[in-house]
């Protein structure tokens, strides 16, 4: 990963011209600035008063200007450029006047750091009122800095070559001396250009790579933390290049799905990079700054958009991350080698082929959920979900339901990275944690089924996308259905008999249709649907199966009705699964709550009109 992002900077860095006043600051940390707080000096360094001015992280000549790089949490930032975060005034005393205090070494930064220390106390009462009158809004991540007011102009921290050349001597400086260790460096070849130079050994440390963590003696050569440099070694031309790759992958390639945060990061497989680079560069900026109709959560459609045309020349690494200490870290939660372009492609073409089956259309979809449900279940999630689902991600949003962020993100990002890499994924694991969701909503309100038939549908649809896939480890291939009604179970097994090909599945799947014909029933002669409080809470095994079948059908007889052909299919199946039911009480409660949500789909036979007595 270090080597791709390395060839990434050092691509960008020469083809952008970026010096490192370019490549240092933390940009993309100020994209939700809104507002800057600018204590103003004149010429002589006499305080004059505090601007408040408008911020657009697109103005990349202001944006220069701030030179903004964030420092330690107890410390001081790179340059006096600081993000309010406790309050104007410690801010202030904290990121400006200390920063000053520690750079006293010039005329120049001493003759300003005086006069902001003499005239401090006017200061934070001019700070405290510009931003007392700023809006909820604009008070999120304002940033403190100074200018000096010329005749014809302000300049800026960033205007000043003394201050650019404290972001570099400093930020170079981070590659190799840590307060709390030391300094770590040595002679030796480079682990990236392979050059023999002076190597150091905090390098992705200085620029928050939690998975080089040296403050940490177990992760340091034989518990040595000084000698980090010899397990990491990385000169300072290369820690360089990594930045201004981190740079341009959290400016273009960062993308935010259903509360999951990632990089992509390219790497060319063949020689004669350059006219590759060439064309993912201007595939991304063509891209760039485009707003996506279906909002935030439809980013991860650009990543396609701009990959969907490229030949396998490349690779991608996906980086799943959170930020921590206020985004200066970045831990590494999960992480995916070798995804080819191609299959990039092959993941969304195949949640289109699962949208596009019958079973996930209009038509049948008013069958199973009533007359509000329109288009695609997509389309129909997406008016009843608050997160914004696309046929691009649809997969993403739906296991998220199944695996919250809160207590179970780590099997998410598991599954997630499994389905990115293309490796397999447990089918058995995968129903359940279907079927415990799906009995925790049946349980809260066992008369009510419209939410269990949504997960179920949504599971349904990962499974079937995993087998489009060839993904789901323990389950045979699922064929996508055509756009023909479905008259009749016979016609669904013809369709989906290979996901439903066994007698006990079949029986399981077959005995969930005649309940939700029985409750049905119910609804309609009661308005309220009392046996399915006798399901177990939808924990079903064999012998429940064996147990409930009659009681359905004795109950059925109470109503006047019977379902001939169904019943009839139901006990073949369950006398040929009876001494061969391989089913565990998961997949049996899941065949058994799909066949109770797709019942509505099937027609009624001419033998299961009207009643007994007709």
């Amino acid at each position: 990963m270090l080597s791709a992002l390395y060839k990434l900077g050092k691509y960008v860095a020469k083809k952008e011209e970026m010096g490192h006043e370019d490549i240092f600051p933390d940009e993309m940390k100020l994209k939700r600035t809104k507002k800057l707080l600018v204590i103003t000096l004149d010429d002589d360094f006499n305080y004059l008063d505090v601007m408040l001015e408008s911020f657009d992280i697109k103005d990349e000549e202001k944006l220069k200007k701030l030179l903004y790089k964030g420092g330690p949490p107890a410390g001081v930032n790179f340059t006096p450029t600081s993000i309010v975060t406790s309050g104007p005034d410690a801010t202030f005393k904290s990121r400006v006047l200390k920063w000053f205090k520690n750079h006293d070494n010039s005329e120049f930064l001493n003759g300003i750091g005086v006069e902001l220390e003499n005239q401090k106390d006017q200061i934070i009462l001019d700070l405290k009122e510009k931003y007392s009158n700023l809006s909820k809004d604009d008070k999120v991540n304002v940033v403190l800095t100074i200018a000096i007011k010329k005749v014809d102009k302000m300049k800026y921290v960033g205007d000043y070559l003394i201050f650019q050349d404290i972001l570099k001597k400093e930020s170079i400086e981070r590659y190799y001396n840590l307060k709390t260790i030391g300094e770590s460096k040595g002679e030796g070849n480079c682990y990236l250009c392979n050059d023999e130079r002076e190597l150091f050994g905090y390098v992705p440390n200085a620029f928050g790579f939690s998975f080089s963590n040296a403050d940490k003696k177990g992760n340091a050569p034989n518990f040595i933390q000084r000698d980090q440099w010899k397990q990491v070694p990385i000169c300072e031309e290369c820690g360089v290049s990594l930045e201004a790759g981190k740079k341009f992958v959290e400016k273009y390639l960062a993308f935010t799905m259903f509360s999951i945060r990632y990089y992509v990061i390219p790497n060319f497989l063949f020689k004669g990079e350059l006219e590759a680079y060439d064309q993912f560069y201007e595939e991304v900026k063509f891209y760039e700054g485009k707003t996506y109709e279906k909002g935030l959560a439809d980013e991860e459609k650009g990543l396609y958009e701009f990959v969907k045309d490229m030949d396998d020349i490349l690779e991608f690494k996906f980086l799943f991350y959170e930020t921590k200490s206020g985004g200066k870290y970045t831990d590494i939660l999960n992480y995916v080698e070798s995804v080819l372009p191609s299959w990039v492609t092959k993941i969304h073409e195949a949640q289109k082929n699962v949208l596009n089956d019958i079973l996930f259309q209009e038509n049948n979809l008013k069958k199973i959920f009533g007359t509000s449900a329109v288009n695609n279940f997509v389309t129909f999630r997406n008016s009843k979900n608050k997160y914004v689902i696309t046929k691009t991600n649809w997969y993403a949003a739906f296991l998220r339901d199944f695996f919250p962020f809160k207590t179970d993100n780590k099997y998410y990002l598991d599954i997630m990275a499994s389905i990115i890499g293309g490796k397999p994924v447990n089918k058995d694991f995968l129903i359940s944690y279907f079927m415990e969701k799906i009995r925790r909503l049946h349980r809260q309100n066992p008369e009510n089924d419209y939410t269990v038939k949504v997960y179920t549908t949504e599971s349904l649809m990962l499974l079937m996308l995993l087998n489009e896939l060839n993904l789901n480890k323990g389950a045979d291939k699922v064929n996508i259905g055509t756009n023909n009604d479905l008259d009749n179970e016979k016609d669904f097994f013809e369709l989906y008999g290979e996901f439903i090909d066994t007698p006990d599945k079949k029986a399981s799947f077959l005995m969930g249709i005649l309940t939700k014909k029985l409750t049905s029933i119910q609804y309609r002669a009661l308005g309220s649907t009392p046996f399915t409080t006798k399901l177990w809470g939808l924990s079903l095994d064999q012998k429940k199966l064996q147990k409930l079948y009659p009681m359905i059908i004795n109950k059925l007889r109470e109503y006047k009705r019977a379902y001939v052909d169904l019943e009839q299919n139901i006990s073949l199946n369950l006398l040929e699964s009876s001494q061969k039911w391989n089913l565990s009480r998961d997949e049996t409660s899941f065949y058994f709550t799909l066949g109770f949500t797709m019942s509505g789909i099937f027609k009624p036979t001419k033998k299961d009109k009207g009643d007994l007595n007709e």
